[in-house]
């Protein structure tokens, strides 16, 4: 995964995500795309994360996360993106 468009706080939280991700074919994109694909993967989905709330944990619940995981996403993408 090619980071070296982003800030390094972006890098933190796409690392994290990446690692936390439970869907394999998600990982493998995130894996395959070049720098200027994640930074505007990423720019996209900034509203999601930093905005709805409600719509970034119903996605994550219907992702399988657990609770605990959940706040702890919702943490650190509040820490790190939003």
């Amino acid at each position: 995964m090619d980071t070296s468009r982003l800030t390094d706080r972006e890098k933190e939280w796409v690392e994290f995500s990446h690692a936390h991700e439970k869907n394999q074919d998600i990982k493998e994109k995130w894996e395959r795309l070049p720098a200027d694909g994640v930074k505007s993967y990423l720019d996209e989905q900034l509203p999601r994360l930093c905005g709805d709330t409600a719509a970034l944990m119903e996605g994550l619940k219907k992702a399988g996360y657990a609770a605990d995981e959940m706040r702890d996403y919702k943490q650190k993408t509040a820490e790190l993106i939003c």
